[in-house]
């Protein structure tokens, strides 16, 4: 009993402190390890994919394994009852973060294991493993008490991410709003800067967005910004940043995408625009149009640059006839 209240208190203090899961699971691993020995710990985070943090230990190769993953979709599987076999793998953090060496042995020979479940539903699982001595029943007893306070943690992290996301999200149109993309671009830059990766970004506006406001009032013009955000929202990946730079007018980044990818996503964009049909009054509908304009990362290339770029662009798909992109 002591040790627990012990690990609570320790998970308590460092733990709040924590501001992604992978700190949590850093920060948590290391402070169960003290209480109860294990030579691997995993946490599965049930997201798109099946995301591993994994801590081992110190100077420790990579632990990550098909009888590992093996090992982890059947525990999840008798767990769930789901079958995860053709759910991708990511590991998101495996870190060598545990004090001694590894045991000889295989790693995986016994296993223990708790549900993480956050705000009432099943969120993922934890899994210790190590080569020597079985797990008892007191070990799962207090790996599902820890279970719970990480799973607490994790809570209060989803919690700060949608404050932070009603901050930097467009009430009207749901998209991200101009701040989130301020913050954003630079990271993008200083990515491919580093990597040598390519970065686009496209900025475009609703072609006599003006008149539609001006002839059907701002609440129809309201409806056709929002239904354009969706159309837009069909055309773009996970990664891709889509965010409302004011008004009419829209930020796209693309990361890993260069010029051709960047007009490819702009033709299905002007495309699924122009199939847009929003019922405007008893006589009829409106149908729109988008000016883009596209500029590409360049070595030495500020977010500044690229904004600059694009913005000369629009309008010169603008001074071009509209409906159109320029790069």
């Amino acid at each position: 009993m002591s040790d627990v209240l012990v690990l609570i208190q320790q998970l308590t203090g460092d733990g709040i402190l924590c501001e992604t899961v992978a700190d949590v699971f850093n920060t948590a691993f290391r402070a169960l390890f003290g209480c109860l020995k294990f030579d691997i710990a995993v946490a599965v985070m049930l997201e798109q994919n099946l995301d591993l943090y994994i801590s081992t230990r110190e100077h420790a190769h990579s632990q990550v394994s098909e009888k590992l993953v093996e090992s982890i979709r059947t525990t999840l599987r008798q767990q769930l009852d789901v079958s995860f076999e053709h759910t991708d793998v990511v590991v998101k953090s495996e870190l060598n973060n545990l004090p001694g060496e590894m045991r000889e042995g295989d790693v995986t020979t016994h296993e223990t294991h708790a549900l993480l479940l956050v705000e009432g539903r099943t969120s993922g699982l934890l899994l210790l493993y190590r080569a020597q001595s079985e797990f008892s029943e007191q070990h799962q007893e207090f790996l599902e008490i820890f279970s719970t306070q990480v799973s607490m943690l994790l809570a209060n992290i989803a919690s700060r991410e949608r404050i932070v996301n009603l901050a930097e999200t467009d009430d009207l149109t749901g998209i991200w709003n101009k701040r989130y993309f301020r913050r954003q671009l630079p990271q993008e830059v200083e990515r491919s800067r580093v990597y040598a990766l390519p970065l686009t970004l496209m900025i475009f506006d609703v072609d006599d967005f003006k008149n539609i406001n001006d002839s059907f009032g701002h609440t129809v013009g309201d409806v056709v910004l929002s239904e354009l955000c969706g159309a837009v929202r069909e055309s773009l990946r996970p990664p891709d940043v889509f965010a409302r730079f004011g008004g009419d007018e829209f930020a796209l980044i693309l990361p890993h995408t260069d010029l051709a990818g960047a007009c490819a996503v702009a033709e299905r964009i002007m495309e699924k625009v122009r199939l847009m049909t929003i019922p405007a009054d008893e006589e009829g509908f409106i149908k729109c149009s988008v000016s883009i304009g596209i500029s590409d990362y360049t070595p030495d290339d500020t977010a500044q640059d690229l904004v600059r770029r694009a913005d000369e662009k629009l309008y010169e798909a603008k001074r071009s006839g509209k409906n159109r992109y320029s790069i």
